[in-house]
């Protein structure tokens, strides 16, 4: 179960660089949208580690 959240938090985590670089090539309507989705999911790849394999008890 361990192994399995550190591997879709590493893939969600990755999966905010393209959000980054794209920003800067999208339109400019659709560019602070795509960087705050970025930051919002670089955002959630650290706390969903933090929510389920917080202090055990």
């Amino acid at each position: 179960m361990n192994i399995l959240i550190v591997v879709v938090t590493s893939i969600i985590f990755l999966a905010s660089f393209p959000m980054f670089t794209y920003s800067f090539v999208v339109p400019e309507v659709f560019a602070p949208w795509l960087f705050g989705a970025g930051v919002l999911t670089a955002c959630a790849a650290f706390a969903i580690p933090m929510v389920f394999l917080g202090r055990r008890r």
